[in-house]
């Protein structure tokens, strides 16, 4: 490379590498889709940096209920927690199916039950009307345990939407640690041990 070339090219990675007159690094705005690193502070008191984002999205609580309650899983489809949106409606199509076919049953053991106490049924009917009975009263059993299913559910998803939709701009960080210290003994532990200690 010729001596013009290669000082022309040091010269353009010194001027793009170099701060803008009378600018710190430290002090040039950061853009609104950067990440910062601000100094921050444990438990322990030393300092430590942490990731801060410049801005977090936020979510409405009540605008996630709402679509929760409205239309199950709804509330989880706005709050971007897409994987949760086929399990809400899994269940609820489950617990719905179940629930009509166990409403079915009943309603046709009920009728069965009903015919064998007339005076004109059969002797079959006659002989099997305590079974009638006791089919009804199973699958009516049956029938309203998948309904307290599908109420719990629908709640619940109005619950998970508000909680997600509260905690979605919470930034945990990166730093998750175990730390494992000795422990002196004391008034009331007279052993030596350790102490365990999470940080998040």
């Amino acid at each position: 490379m010729k001596p013009v070339a290669r000082h022309l090219l040091a010269f353009m990675i010194l001027m793009n590498a170099a701060p803008l007159r009378g600018q710190t690094p430290s002090a040039a705005a950061p853009r609104a889709d950067s990440v910062r690193v601000l100094p921050g502070a444990d438990s322990t008191g030393r300092g430590t940096d942490t990731l801060r984002h410049a801005a977090l999205p936020r979510k409405s609580p009540a605008v996630a209920m709402l679509c929760s309650a409205v239309v199950p899983g709804a509330g989880q489809f706005y709050n971007q927690s897409y994987w949760k949106v086929p399990v809400v409606l899994g269940l609820g199509l489950y617990f719905a199916s179940t629930w009509l076919d166990q409403n079915r049953r009943t309603r046709d053991f009920r009728e069965k039950y009903a015919a064998s106490l007339l005076p004109d049924a059969s002797a079959y009917d006659v002989a099997n009307s305590g079974n009638y009975k006791n089919e009804r009263e199973f699958y009516k059993e049956q029938r309203d345990t998948f309904a307290w299913y599908f109420v719990i559910l629908y709640l619940v998803n109005i619950a998970d939407a508000y909680v997600d939709a509260s905690l979605f701009d919470f930034d945990v960080g990166t730093d998750l640690s175990l730390r494992l210290l000795p422990g002196a003994p004391g008034p009331v532990n007279t052993l030596p041990g350790f102490t365990v200690r999470l940080g998040f």
